[in-house]
């Protein structure tokens, strides 16, 4: 009677072993045989090992998305333009397309000032040409 009871308890614990390997998608099939064989000392290197496998999962990184320029004013694609870095060097003359480049670049932001021959003072990117 106690080898039956020894060995439906065993197989109790390889079932429970199975479903709980199944959840830490590892193999259900090897972990019952191994639940069947070792008892409860399956079920602990399980455990065990769940603990040692976790693996912080990194989000995938989000795609940049670099706004396309259009001049507010038509006259201003066809101007030369000059921009301030942060250091208020200048840079240009340049064409509205070089000014598009450095946009991508990076080199010119919403806050970097700009200038052609039609405008009577510096102003900032933002209000002078249009990230759509």
């Amino acid at each position: 009677m106690q080898t039956f009871l020894t060995l439906v308890l065993n197989v109790m614990l390889a079932y429970a072993c199975s479903r709980y390997a199944m959840r830490l998608r590892r193999n259900p099939t090897n972990w019952f045989i191994a639940g069947l064989l070792f008892g409860i000392f399956a079920m602990i290197v399980l455990y065990f090992l769940s603990r040692t496998h976790i693996v912080a999962v990194k989000p995938a990184p989000r795609p940049i998305i670099i706004p396309q320029l259009t001049a507010v004013q038509p006259s201003h694609a066809e101007k030369l333009w000059y921009f301030l870095d942060e250091q208020m060097t200048q840079f240009g003359p340049m064409s509205f397309n070089a000014l598009k480049r450095a946009w991508n670049e990076g080199k010119v932001s919403d806050k970097t000032y700009v200038w052609n021959e039609e405008m009577e003072n510096w102003q900032k990117f933002q209000e002078v040409i249009r990230a759509s």
